[in-house]
């Protein structure tokens, strides 16, 4: 709310320096102009929509995980709602970017929802990768693990993808929400393949278009 009142104060500031754009905000268009907060946006719908995202990073450059509404029950439905107001176009401006916003599997729907809107804002791309907290597939891999954070690095296991997963995920210190390199120690979905077609072709096929790269 208290960016929707500062986002219509400087409208009318600038609206008193531009008397010419008048005509744009006038009350007898037939789809008037409006800022409205996350809350108050429901069956309105216009052929360009503005996003202001009023939570982010602070002036020492850090970002909360608090997002209001979004992070109670019900939040992903009010996001919902926001971006799909838009018939032709929309922007959206945040002064971070989705591999900013770290989520875990214990973060709100809508938290989650918003890193994926984030995402395909920045690159018309869907998040494919996701952390499921599952559990290794076998004692092997929690030695590999094991070795990996003793070389100082944080991991993640069973990362999914579209159904497939990625037995151990090693994250990117230097680029938060990313991982450097993946690591596949023939689990139970390599041992559980039909053939070795599936296995070891049409797997890695399917990895590489979601992102990964062999």
């Amino acid at each position: 709310t208290a960016q929707r009142d500062c986002i219509i104060l400087e409208l009318e500031r600038l609206r008193r320096i531009n008397p010419d754009l008048e005509n744009f905000f006038s009350r007898d268009n037939e789809e008037e102009f409006f800022v409205k907060n996350l809350e108050n946006v429901q069956g309105d719908e216009r052929d360009k929509i503005i996003i202001s995202i009023g939570y982010g990073k602070t002036i020492q450059g850090k970002l909360t995980s608090n997002f209001g509404p979004l992070n109670r029950q019900g939040g992903e439905r009010r996001l919902n709602v926001l971006i799909t107001r838009a018939r032709l176009a929309m922007e959206v401006f945040c002064n971070f970017s989705a591999d900013d916003l770290i989520t875990k599997d214990t973060s709100s729907l809508g938290l989650k929802s918003l890193k994926s809107f984030l995402k395909y804002a920045e690159t018309g791309e869907f998040l494919n990768s996701y952390e499921t907290g599952k559990e290794t597939d076998s004692p092997f891999e929690d030695e590999v693990i094991k070795v990996i954070e003793r070389l100082g690095y944080q991991v993640e296991p069973q990362v999914g993808s579209a159904g497939f997963f990625i037995d151990i995920a090693v994250k990117d210190p230097n680029k938060p929400g990313k991982y450097m390199l993946a690591v596949e120690c023939d689990g139970a979905s390599y041992h559980s393949s039909a053939s070795a077609r599936d296995r070891d072709r049409l797997r890695q096929n399917v990895l590489e278009a979601m992102g990964w790269n062999f």
